[in-house]
């Protein structure tokens, strides 16, 4: 007796082989699978969401820092989570605790546009790598962003992001960082002017861990 165990899909089988997580810039229509509350060994905070889209391709490690290291509130952090709850709708967010995380149950299972950007960086032993950090969520059934959605605007500004939006390289920033500290090691704190850190006044500024 004959029986079929597999049937020919070319959807399938043309994934094999490609990556399942996502790797470009662009703007994605996801399902939230998590949201945690994570605290870097700096003291940073942050919610960082992993998420799926609707090709199938996982976002990890999508990391919204809304307090810094010294403690202070970082006003971009808290502008964006306010966003994303708008653009799912929920009116709070609660900690959750589980297998030792603690999460944001409200977020889960919900659907989001996240119009994400590609950041290229240098791991500790000078390969390449990259990561994403969101940009601007949306509604993803309009494509509107929670301002055009309440002045009852077109969907404009995520267009504009697609057309305009490139990869961010970093790792030029990071070159320059460790040039600066291996500098100051090499020859003290009291270093002659002709070597400016030309990066090094707003590090803190962009990097909150």
């Amino acid at each position: 007796m004959t029986q079929t165990i597999f049937t020919y899909n070319q959807e399938q089988a043309i994934k094999a082989g490609n990556s399942s997580f996502i790797a470009e810039t662009g703007a994605y229509i996801c399902r939230i699978i998590s949201a945690e509350y994570v605290q870097s060994q700096s003291g940073a905070l942050s919610l960082e969401l992993t998420v799926e889209t609707k090709e199938g391709l996982r976002g990890n490690y999508l990391s919204i820092y809304y307090q810094g290291k010294d403690g202070s509130p970082l006003q971009s952090g808290h502008n964006m989570i306010q966003a994303i709850m708008g653009g799912t709708r929920v009116a709070e967010l609660t900690r959750q605790f589980k297998d030792n995380k603690a999460y944001a149950p409200q977020l889960e299972g919900k659907y989001l546009g996240l119009m994400l950007q590609k950041v290229l960086r240098t791991k500790q032993d000078g390969s390449d790598t990259y990561g994403f950090q969101i940009l601007c969520p949306f509604f993803h059934n309009t494509q509107k962003t929670l301002a055009e959605h309440l002045e009852n605007k077109p969907a404009e500004r995520i267009k504009w992001l697609i057309e305009h939006i490139k990869d961010k390289d970093d790792r030029r920033k990071q070159d320059q960082q460790q040039n600066y500290q291996a500098h100051q090691q090499l020859y003290g704190q009291s270093t002659s002017s002709s070597y400016p850190p030309p990066l090094a006044d707003n590090l803190d500024d962009e990097i909150p861990f």
